[in-house]
């Protein structure tokens, strides 16, 4: 064990082996914000248990899969203005799904 000098008394120098923290991305830090603020005790226990950023990282994940499967099904539901010919009725038309798709991926954010 090392130890180290502070005031004239030796005391050991402890390290604590933190885990690589992995990307959280835009869902999973909103969730930790949701978190923080709403859930406290929740967020200080994950944390000194080592499971909150495995959670949050896990969260984004989930709800990256929920818009891309909810966008899949919306897509098939209504017909898409044509690309080529109308650029910009194509855009809107996919981010007014891609919306949609957000606004119901975000329950699982806000959920305690």
């Amino acid at each position: 064990m090392e130890y180290m000098m502070v005031n004239g008394y030796q005391i050991p120098a402890l390290t604590l082996n933190e885990p690589p923290t992995p990307e959280i991305g835009k869902y999973g830090s909103l969730r930790r914000k949701f978190l923080l603020e709403n859930a406290p005790m929740m967020f200080d226990e994950m944390l000194l248990e080592g499971t909150l950023y495995p959670h949050l990282a896990e969260m984004d994940n989930a709800v990256h899969r929920q818009i891309e499967q909810t966008m899949q099904t919306l897509m098939q539901q209504s017909t898409a203005p044509n690309r080529q010919t109308d650029p910009m009725g194509w855009t809107q038309w996919m981010n007014a799904l891609q919306s949609q798709a957000e606004e119901l991926a975000m329950q699982q954010i806000y959920s305690p």
